[in-house]
């Protein structure tokens, strides 16, 4: 039963992983932003994931959802020739139940129903379009169609503008830095020894699904070559993905066994960011802006991150913390060797991190932020 005091209902259509990522951290700080402000909040999503981050309302209805993909890329085809049908009816029975004022697709693919939908039935439709993608998949997903698109870096904005001509609203990508990512104030060391790490260890950790352009292998390789000169290091990589298997080769292969934790996927990243982790690295050549810095950011964590796409606005070089060449690789381990041989300068690095996060990557801006453009594109 909702609420006699609610505004207005917002469909919110989003099509995630088995995981908590960066996508499912904003919607879901979105989400709670409208439940805020009263609005009936009618989540689309394709699994359960996204719901441990929504707060219990009688304004929000949660509900299973279809996202077949029209794609042909290269080789791949994907023609879901009945399930599309049925999803287009489907969201049509859902509007005319709901009538509501917007339609936020969280990502692109939702973009793909929601579009021919929204304008046979007089509903605008946004999106928020976290990810550098092909220039194809902007017409196939029919995000070029949308009323408005939300971008969480100016990269991604620029990107989206030489790729399909569209414009939109830059709303940095934020966390909790207050109550949640924020300093311990004292280590808590039971937490590393869990992990078999020495107290008085450095330790790099990477946070991120295992895929390829995340480049998990080379944070590998380089913390092998890290380790020949600071042999007290260690190294921790949180997240799942497809390289999984490679990467246990690649550490057993290096005789890394000891040094290397790979620890998949975690309930929580809070207790390593505050507890284990000294230095965050980040070397992925592909960011839409890069949340995982500013969560260590908020930690008061400097990290290494490759000078490229969104990852380049969140770390200011040599004042938050280390950037690396887009297109030079071995320049991680340089910056890993500065990082390690300059225990103060990765203090002054992580007060300042936290500082900007603050200035920049604050979530009661981003909340207004994304209000304030949701409501401006209402139908």
């Amino acid at each position: 039963m909702v609420s006699s005091i609610t505004k207005k209902t917002i469909i919110v259509m989003h099509k995630g992983g088995a995981q908590i990522r960066g996508s499912e951290v904003c919607i879901g700080q979105t989400i709670i932003a409208l439940l805020n402000e009263q609005y009936h909040v009618v989540v689309i999503r394709n699994n359960s994931v996204l719901d441990s981050r929504l707060p219990k309302s009688e304004r929000l209805t949660l509900i299973d959802g279809m996202f077949p993909e029209l794609m042909i890329d290269g080789p791949t085809v994907s023609l879901p020739i009945f399930e599309y049908p049925k999803a287009l009816l489907r969201l049509c029975k859902l509007i005319r139940k709901f009538n509501p004022s917007l339609i936020l697709c969280n990502g692109g693919l939702p973009c793909q129903t929601a579009v021919p939908v929204g304008r046979l039935m007089g509903v605008n439709v946004i999106c928020h379009f976290h990810h550098p993608a092909p220039k194809r998949y902007f017409y196939f997903w029919l995000v070029k169609y949308t009323k408005h698109l939300i971008f969480p870096s100016n990269f991604t904005s620029s990107l989206v503008k030489q790729k399909c001509g569209r414009t939109g609203t830059v709303v940095y990508n934020a966390v909790d830095l207050y109550k949640r990512y924020k300093p311990a104030g004292q280590v808590d060391y039971s937490h590393r020894e869990q992990l078999h790490i020495k107290p008085n260890s450095l330790v790099f950790g990477q946070i991120g699904a295992l895929v390829p352009h995340k480049r998990p292998d080379l944070v590998i390789k380089c913390f092998a070559e890290l380790l020949k000169e600071r042999p007290d290091s260690h190294l921790v990589i949180i997240g799942v993905g497809s390289m999984l298997s490679e990467l246990k080769a690649l550490i057993k292969d290096i005789g890394l066994n000891s040094k290397v934790s790979l620890l998949g996927y975690v309930d929580s990243i809070l207790p390593y960011l505050q507890h284990v982790i000294d230095i965050s690295i980040l070397a992925s050549i592909e960011e839409g802006l890069g949340i995982s810095v500013i969560e260590a950011a908020g930690c008061e964590v400097p990290s290494i991150t490759r000078d490229c796409t969104g990852l380049s606005e969140v770390v200011i070089h040599e004042e938050t913390g280390l950037k690396f060449d887009a297109n030079d690789d071995t320049g991680l381990l340089r910056c890993m060797q500065e990082m390690a041989n300059n225990p103060k300068l990765r203090t002054k690095y992580g007060k300042a991190a936290r500082l900007y996060a603050l200035e920049k990557f604050d979530l009661a801006t981003y909340k207004q932020q994304m209000l304030d453009t949701i409501k401006n594109n209402e139908t």
